[in-house]
């Protein structure tokens, strides 16, 4: 596997978790969002009616601080949703499984029941909602089927949900069908397919704003084609440790560029208003005008006279601002409109001048307080190793889908007790100074919202220099499917699943 250092990509991709923990599919089932935009979803019948309200009742209830009886109510609907002929539209299935993740949430709050029962369900009801014609209601529904599959994921993975699936043998992989596939015949979407020869795939799908992949064995028997994707295991650590480096100028720049982009935040919200001249257009003159009079001269002399005074107000009032012993929201807007009225008054001077027909003396901006600014550095000059300083680095990120990792907490913890907390930045990395006499032997790493899991690892004492961690970011994402079956036509694989779609070799 190669290291972290030679693997360079974006940040993983993030996804907010809108869902609330408060039955939230109880606006969603009344509602009926899904079903604006899918004019050809059948209506809801009463029993979904009858659930809204048992869910009403449980949002009462949860109100009440009753949990026991919040996951009683949310039990009898799922049941009331399974009775009869349940509809099998993508819509409904949906619904049906955030209905799911919903009661195993209550089950968590309650601390009653077993959480995994119906998040498995909600796993079972998204793998069919996503067989069940999906494409052809539109890439909303593939979306929606997309997000409810990266909130289920992360709780069994919170709540170490093990898998019970028996492991399916897809059979024999065919030498002839091995090769690098491409989807056609489905709009708005991309996907690829690599059969390999030692029976593994590789599958990745892209649509509207959602890309999902998955990996596993394959095999081929009774004119079709199986895939079976690698489930991620429960028990699996989610972090490990990997390579060690020295300090170096990779990571002496890289620690500059981070505080410098803090030391620019922090200016930007300590003085969050704009010295920048803007830009404004001239007064367009006649090319005929007649030569300029006294009382224009006169009238660009007043003008200078005034943007002086605003831009020296200004300077004033920015210094009052910054000076507080604490951020004075009127201060600060004082200064604000301070600055405004300066920019005004040098537009109106070079306005003043141009008529005048002589060229604006440049009067210079704001004094701005040693706090506001802060220039940056040129970054593609060398950095002397007797100026480096050397500290603690870490770099998060997943070398088998060549992601970089942001947003990762880390925690340092030192030999000595002292603790530092960072969060990885841009490209994956996160710093804690070094201690004199001290070194860090423990990494608390955790990730945030909706995964919301963390590992303490252990790691040889380093005093200085970068140690990078692997994070297998399959165990916070599902694939999204167990097992899909492809039909052998001329060469071509045809998903039974996907009515239009035809994967082809090129």
């Amino acid at each position: 596997m190669a290291p972290l250092t030679n693997v360079y990509a974006p940040r993983m991709p993030e996804r907010n978790n809108t869902m609330n923990r408060t039955g939230s599919i109880v606006a969603t089932i009344l509602a009926t969002a899904l079903t604006a935009f899918l004019p050809a979803a059948p209506a809801l019948s009463d029993p979904w009616e009858e659930a809204g309200l048992l869910l009403e009742k449980a949002a009462a209830a949860r109100d009440a601080g009753n949990l026991p009886e919040v996951v009683s109510i949310y039990r009898k609907a799922a049941q009331l949703l399974e009775q009869g002929k349940p509809h099998d539209d993508p819509v409904s299935l949906i619904l049906r499984a955030e209905l799911q993740r919903d009661l195993a949430r209550a089950m968590v709050d309650a601390g009653t029941g077993d959480p995994c029962v119906p998040l498995a369900q909600g796993q079972r009801l998204l793998q069919q909602a996503g067989g069940a014609d999906s494409l052809s209601y539109g890439t909303k529904v593939q979306e929606e089927i997309g997000h409810g599959a990266d909130q289920l994921s992360p709780e069994q993975q919170r709540q170490r949900c093990a898998s019970t699936a028996p492991p399916v043998d897809p059979g024999q992989a065919d030498s002839a069908l091995v090769g690098h596939y491409y989807l056609s015949g489905v709009m708005e979407t991309g996907s690829e397919l690599r059969l390999k020869a030692d029976g593994r795939f590789d599958w990745y799908i892209s649509y509207g704003s959602v890309d999902q992949m998955a990996e596993g064995r394959w095999g081929a028997s009774g004119g079709a084609v199986m895939l079976v994707a690698d489930q991620p295991a429960a028990d699996a650590p989610l972090f490990r440790a990997d390579e060690r480096f020295e300090w170096n100028e990779d990571a002496e720049r890289r620690m500059r560029e981070l505080a410098e982009d803090k030391a620019v935040e922090a200016a930007a919200a300590l003085c969050p208003w704009n010295v920048a001249v803007a830009m404004s257009p001239p007064v367009l003159l006649p090319e005929d005008r007649p030569p300029a009079s006294a009382a224009d001269i006169a009238s660009a002399h007043k003008a200078l006279a005034q943007a002086e005074m605003a831009r020296d107000t200004a300077s004033r009032a920015a210094a009052v601002a910054v000076g507080s012993a604490s951020i004075d929201a009127a201060e600060s807007e004082h200064a604000a409109n301070a600055i405004d009225t300066w920019h005004n008054a040098k537009q109106a001077m070079e306005n003043a001048y141009r008529v005048a027909g002589m060229e604006a003396p440049d009067i210079g901006a704001p004094v701005m307080p040693p706090a506001c600014t802060h220039r940056r550095v040129d970054h593609g000059v060398a950095i002397p190793q007797s100026e480096w300083q050397p500290s603690v680095a870490v770099i998060v990120g997943d070398p088998a889908r060549e992601l970089r990792l942001s947003r990762v907490g880390v925690v340092f913890i030192y030999s000595d007790g002292h603790r530092e907390t960072a969060q990885t930045s841009r490209g994956g990395w996160a710093f804690a100074p070094a201690r004199t006499g001290a070194t860090v032997s423990q990494l608390v790493l955790s990730f945030p919202e909706p995964v919301n899991r963390s590992q303490t690892l252990s790691i040889p004492p380093i005093a200085h220099g970068v140690q990078t961690v692997i994070a297998d970011t399959r165990q916070i994402e599902a694939p999204p499917f167990t097992q899909m079956r492809l039909d052998v036509r001329d060469g071509d694989l045809f998903p039974q699943d996907m009515p239009r779609g035809r994967y082809s070799r090129n």
